[in-house]
């Protein structure tokens, strides 16, 4: 018994089975829910040297979950800010997350103002013009806080903020900082998920009518679709895989691709008569070299190293193999009670044979004219512009947006190049060479753009205006008169912000604008601590961390992942083709439009200034993937046409006039479902969508196009080349 003949006798427990996992899977959905998690590692995390250093940095200083709450008014200082000030600290520091803040309003009355023109406070604390005071809270790990969670926290500290608003008029309070917008971002996405989860499946819905001709056979690869995601999802949740900000793509891709393959079967299963065991052992095969390649494009994305990438390769993965199987099994249920009646046929058979004649009549040109395309956009590939700005990923309306833009302008920027030194005897490190090393660097690179400010322990040695200790006994007396001093509102441990207590790891801090590209940002990093090298001397070990100089890595890792993805992609996608096609000339051929469609992809990334980053990265590879789907169906009835005898003329029209139309179907149902992402507030998923629905219009132009004139005259070409060698023999 074949596997056609299997599905078709198995397809009910198959379809009962299914039900059960996606009835399973919307509970788990509902509780426990999907993963909730915010941390670095979740959204960036990798095996590389540089994210191990922020690791250690955060565990051993302050990290970078953070939360500010930035007060502006006429004078940061009067009484009456200082007031807000101190109620928003206590408020605050109430908070189950909260493990400590930081205010000027902390430091005695008679202090303030002469804190104000510090190094330690200007910029941090109080702004340059004094009309803006932050307060800084520095926020405990998830994991360790029981009574609250960080939804729940970061709506009480909203609810802070807006009291502090309500009861101190001509106050501007505004809320931001990493914690705060690990969360807001991720559940921005969220949200546009319900919204344009329900276009998206309205919008599929429609398509399907229209080119189905009724409601209840468009319901076949919509409830397919439907089920595919539910129990991906309830996969991700069985295993603990957090899916963070790739939530609406894989949503989305699995929906959309599901649907496509089902399409392929509806409008497969009118040639047949009704026949769905006939209709399935004449489309299993495409079918399956379909999701085979959509799994080599998404399987090649899978080499990033990225974590949230690779988990977004590995669902999209489960997500196409249970899809398949449904898209199958749910032909053999609905395919045989529901004839397809399309409304959309007229217009569609005239595309179909325009395009066909265009073909025959201009083949040449055409190729040519894709040539150009492809060329063109592969050309524009050194106009891509690799990007990590966090503010690229907004509105500029958007809220998140807003209160970053406001922070950056007030007080010193957020993110920060970090310096650590060590001794390698494991000694202290803490002397007067290394604070006047650390002071000579300070010279050189303080006010060296993209630098802002630098903030290190010698700002506290230089307090007062003092010079920097030069022997060990005056270092000694100094940190005791400062440990004393500034306890009262540093706490019992002054110093531990800049020099590790237990380890003696010093730190020095580079607060610096996101203007750079990430190459200039890691060679400015790779400087400065090649020149804290060379004032410390060979007893130092330094290193260089910080999230503005990790995710410059990422951004060059990013770059290279593009190119090893394509690549792997390309091999992958040919070999599959070859496979399913039996014919390497006919693998060679159908690579053709999905690589034309990616060199679009790139054209178009390069020409509407599209950033690249952890979301735009992979959309090359799922061009690739998606763009080749049409091509293997195109291809193989092509090829079963010519097995029966027909010439290559007539394989031709054949083909273009019965798989052309679902061609053209599955083609208006992918780029309806990814144009519906346009409109969500996180710019690379809306990039992601513009960008793939405009490929995949001309993936279907190359399809109806270019294929049907490559086929000819390579056609041609072969039989001239054979004529030549019979008359030369």
């Amino acid at each position: 018994m074949d596997i056609a003949a299997r599905i078709a006798n198995w397809h009910r427990p198959i379809l009962v089975l299914a039900a059960v996992a996606a009835v399973a899977s919307a509970v788990s959905l509902w509780r426990p829910g999907l993963s909730d998690e915010y941390s670095l590692s979740s959204l960036a995390g990798n095996n590389s040297q540089q994210f191990r250093d922020l690791e250690a940095f955060i565990d051993e200083f302050a990290g970078v979950e953070l939360t500010l709450i930035v007060v502006r008014s006429e004078n940061a200082l009067s009484p009456e800010t200082q007031e807000c000030l101190e109620e928003v600290v206590k408020q605050s520091s109430e908070l189950p997350a909260v493990d400590g803040a930081a205010s000027i309003c902390q430091a005695p009355k008679l202090l303030r103002r002469f804190l104000a023109d510090t190094n330690i406070a200007k910029g941090l604390l109080v702004s340059s013009d004094k009309r803006a005071a932050s307060i800084i809270l520095q926020m405990r790990d998830d994991s360790v806080v029981k009574e609250m969670t960080r939804g729940e926290t970061v709506a009480a500290l909203k609810q802070i903020v807006a009291q502090a608003r309500a009861e101190h008029p001509g106050h501007e309070v505004v809320l931001t900082g990493p914690y705060v917008l690990s969360y807001e971002m991720t559940h921005l996405v969220w949200d546009d998920l319900v919204t344009f989860g329900m276009l998206g499946a309205a919008a599929s819905l429609v398509v399907l009518l229209l080119s189905l001709g009724s409601f209840r056979l468009a319901a076949y690869p919509l409830l397919v679709g439907v089920a595919s995601v539910a129990i991906t999802l309830g996969l991700s949740v069985w295993l603990g895989i957090n899916t963070a900000l790739n939530l609406p793509m894989l949503v989305l891709l699995t929906a959309v691709l599901t649907i496509a393959n089902c399409v392929h079967l509806a409008v497969g299963h009118d040639e047949t008569r009704g026949h769905a065991e006939i209709t399935i052992r004449r489309l299993i095969r495409p079918c399956t070299g379909v999701v085979a390649t959509t799994m080599v494009g998404f399987g090649a994305v899978g080499v990033s190293a990225l974590e949230p990438v690779r988990t977004f390769a590995l669902l999209m993965l489960l997500g196409l193999g249970v899809g398949l199987v449904l898209s199958l099994a749910g032909a053999c249920g609905t395919l045989t009670q529901y004839k397809t009646q399309p409304m959309l046929s007229r217009p569609i058979d005239r595309l179909l044979r325009g395009s066909l004649l265009l073909a025959r009549k201009n083949p040449l040109p055409i190729m040519l004219l894709f040539l150009i395309v492809g060329i063109g956009g592969a050309a524009l590939t050194a106009k891509l512009q690799f990007s990590l700005r966090f503010l690229e990923n907004f509105r500029p309306d958007d809220e998140i947006r807003t209160n970053y833009e406001f922070v950056q302008d007030t007080l010193t920027p957020m993110q920060s190049m970090e310096l650590l030194i060590d001794r390698r005897d494991g000694s202290q490190v803490l002397s007067p060479h290394s604070l006047a090393a650390i002071d000579q660097l300070t010279e050189e690179y303080g006010s060296r753009e993209p630098i802002v400010r630098m903030i290190s322990v010698v700002d506290l040695f230089k307090f007062g205006n003092f010079d920097l200790p030069t022997t060990d006994s005056a270092l000694k007396r100094r940190t005791t008169l400062l440990t004393t001093a500034l306890k009262m509102f540093l706490g019992d441990e002054p110093l531990a912000e800049f020099v590790h207590p237990e380890k003696g790891t010093m730190r020095v801090a580079f607060f610096a604008s996101e203007g750079p590209d990430a190459a200039s940002k890691i060679e400015l990093g790779d400087e400065i601590c090649a020149r804290a090298e060379e004032l410390l001397g060979d007893e130092y070990q330094v290193r260089m961390t910080g999230l503005y100089y990790f995710y410059a890595h990422v951004a060059r890792e990013l770059l290279r992942d593009q190119v090893v993805s394509l690549i792997a992609s390309t091999i992958g996608v040919l070999l599959t083709m070859a496979l399913v096609l039996k014919s390497w000339r006919l693998a060679f051929i159908g690579m053709m439009p999905p690589l034309f469609a990616g060199a679009s992809c790139v054209g178009l990334m390069a020409i509407f200034h599209v950033p690249f980053n952890t979301v735009t990265s992979m959309m090359l590879a799922i061009a690739l993937g998606i763009a080749v789907d049409d091509t293997i169906h195109y291809l193989w009835r092509y090829r079963s046409s010519r097995a029966k005898g027909q010439s290559v003329k007539r394989a031709i029209a054949t083909t273009q006039l019965s798989v052309g139309r679902a061609c053209t179907l599955t083609s208006v149902v992918i780029a309806a479902g990814f144009a519906v992402m346009g409109m969500s507030r996180f710019l690379p998923i809306a990039y992601f969508g513009c960008v793939i629905s405009v490929v995949m219009a001309v993936a279907l132009a190359a399809n109806l196009l270019m294929l049907p004139a490559l086929l000819a005259v390579v056609d041609r070409w072969r039989m001239r080349t054979q004529a030549a060698r019979l008359s030369t023999s």
